[in-house]
């Protein structure tokens, strides 16, 4: 008698200690934190966003300005400028377009001429610069490096000093009236997007330059590749840095209060920058000439890693962080804006997600898309548990709750573009290997047909996650138009396309896995030396609680069979 008690009350701690742990075990998913990689922290700054606020005084400032200044202004800009343009008409005389041979004595004096006129041009339009440190020579160093690149002012960098520099420029900036001639004194290495071998030509070209730098003029070149509010340095070209030459790193600011000439992709637009620029008196900046940087042979075979450390001598002088965002985050922010989000939502530091992720703009493009589906609901550009359940046809179970908690990395309770991004690709397409998904596969297949019927899936996910699941959708997007039934193909596909699914459905196969475990420990245990001493239960309470037992070993081993 004495050891059927002992029995009975070790059944009793065992089968409560069973499903509390299962219980706690989801609890503490529920609720933990997960560790994230430092190297994927959002920055602090973001480089592409630009306001003006104007305070009452600026704006009456601006209004009278504009219609007493501003038009003598111009008037002056526009006569230096077309002066400026005729000596650079007499210089391009008989000069092709790309023309491989560097300019002679003569044409180089008209150059000269132009260089002056050009600054008495910028000097009209308001612009006063300051010139600290010393530039080198073009054999000293054939290539100028310039950051950030914040405005369409900041031409002012190629008559900062004597003798102009050359650059780099689209072919089709030829075309521009005016402008077009002027481009060609500066003797640019054209670069065209219509051509597929631009690319190998620009940088053939820039090695042949800076192989002879005596008989050309130095390139200035804005590595950056786009205009950024200046707060961060984005990440370098690394084009600049292929020919594996010394580079002067040169360094601008814009000293003035009243910022009016940074251009960005989210902020004022060009001629609304131009116009309050106009209305200022002066245009204060600063040009500082750092000490040129000579490569060691590790940066002459790895460009990237020689513009990452020219970028840090930079970022040093300017006293400003290093971002990875680049062009591509504003080809992101733009797709964005089409997709009716949140310029913002865009900015994801490509480079960043490039290098570690292995993703294509195009990837990060289509990724983009789907995140639209899920949060077209909320003007933020921001995904919630709620969105995140609807859009999956899931209720809010502790499963979802903990994938949630994954994608959410700085557990705000919302999901950005960038942290969807990444936890699609850290923690729903790692469960998607095919050694993973037969796992899965087979907890559906109840009967072992190499198929997954209706009535299989309906049971074991309504097991799971309730009644409030819409499996008959689920199903249907899964399985071909004609199917009755879905094939571990489709399966498979289903969960690759959708990598979401995947990690729900691993998490299931885990949990069944840890819960049949559980129990057939318990059960092992009925089997152990009793408990001396316990308290004795009824005779109906030991026989009900010894068929619940059994019952969910059975239903949970058939589940998962």
């Amino acid at each position: 008698m004495s050891y059927c008690v002992c029995r009975i009350t070790l059944f009793i701690y065992t089968h409560r200690c069973c499903f509390l742990n299962i219980v706690c075990k989801m609890s503490l998913q529920k609720g933990r934190k997960i560790p994230r990689q430092k190297s994927f922290m959002e920055p602090s700054v973001n480089p592409f966003v630009h306001r003006i606020h104007l305070t009452a005084t600026q704006k009456l400032k601006v209004a009278i300005l504009s219609v007493t200044f501003v038009p003598i202004k111009l008037i002056l800009i526009t006569v230096s400028f077309f002066i400026t343009w005729l000596y650079g008409v007499l210089t391009t005389i008989g000069v092709k377009i790309g023309a491989k041979e560097p300019f002679g004595p003569v044409r180089l004096a008209v150059v000269n001429a132009i260089y002056y006129f050009g600054r008495m041009t910028l000097f009209l339009g308001g612009l006063r610069y300051k010139i600290r440190g010393t530039r080198s020579n073009s054999t000293e160093a054939p290539i100028l490096v310039v950051a950030p690149h914040t405005s369409m002012f900041d031409i002012f960098a190629y008559f900062a000093s004597h003798p102009p520099p050359s650059t780099l420029s689209r072919s089709e900036n030829h075309d521009i009236p005016f402008i077009g001639t002027l481009m060609k004194c500066l003797q640019p290495i054209l670069v065209s997007r219509k051509d597929s071998n631009s690319r190998r030509n620009t940088i053939e070209e820039m090695i042949r330059r800076t192989s002879s730098p005596h008989l050309w003029p130095q390139l200035l070149l804005f590595p950056e590749g786009t205009c950024t509010n200046g707060k961060a340095l984005i990440s370098f070209k690394a084009g600049a840095f292929i020919p594996g030459a010394p580079v002067q790193p040169v360094a601008i600011r814009y000293l003035n209060d009243m910022n009016t000439y940074i251009w960005t992709m989210n902020g004022p637009g060009y001629l609304q920058l131009l116009w309050l620029t106009l209305c200022q008196f002066q245009i204060h900046t600063e040009v500082t000439y750092l000490p040129v940087y000579y490569p060691n042979e590790e940066e002459k075979q790895d460009p990237k890693l020689y513009a990452n450390n020219v970028r840090t001598v930079l970022a040093d002088a300017l006293g400003v962080p290093s971002t990875d965002h680049t062009f591509e985050d504003c080809r992101l922010m733009r797709h964005a804006a089409e997709l009716n989000l949140p310029m913002e939502t865009g900015l994801v530091e490509f480079t960043k997600l490039s290098r570690k992720l292995g993703m294509d703009i195009d990837d990060v493009q289509e990724r983009l898309s789907e995140f639209a589906k899920i949060a077209h609901e909320h003007c933020s550009g921001l995904i919630s548990i709620d969105d995140f359940s609807k859009f999956l046809k899931m209720p809010i179970t502790p499963a979802l709750e903990e994938m949630f908690t994954m994608y959410d990395r700085n557990n705000s309770g919302y999901i950005d573009f960038r942290e969807y991004v990444i936890g699609l690709s850290l923690v729903s397409q790692p469960a998607v290997t095919e050694k993973t998904v037969k796992l899965a596969f087979k907890v559906f297949d109840k009967d072992g047909d190499g198929m997954i019927s209706k009535d299989e899936f309906y049971h074991v996910l309504q097991a799971t996650f309730g009644n409030e699941l819409d499996t008959e959708k689920i199903f249907s997007e899964m399985k071909g138009d004609e199917d009755e039934k879905v094939s571990f193909e489709e399966f498979f596909a289903f969960v690759k396309r959708r990598p979401e699914y995947a990690k729900l459905f691993v998490w299931y196969k885990e949990m069944q896995q840890d819960d049949v475990s559980e129990i057939i420990k318990s059960n092992t245990m009925l089997d152990a030396e009793p408990m001396v001493g316990a308290p004795l239960p009824s005779s109906d309470e030991t026989v009900t609680q010894r068929k619940t037992l059994r019952m969910s070993s059975n239903k949970v081993q058939d589940a998962s069979s």
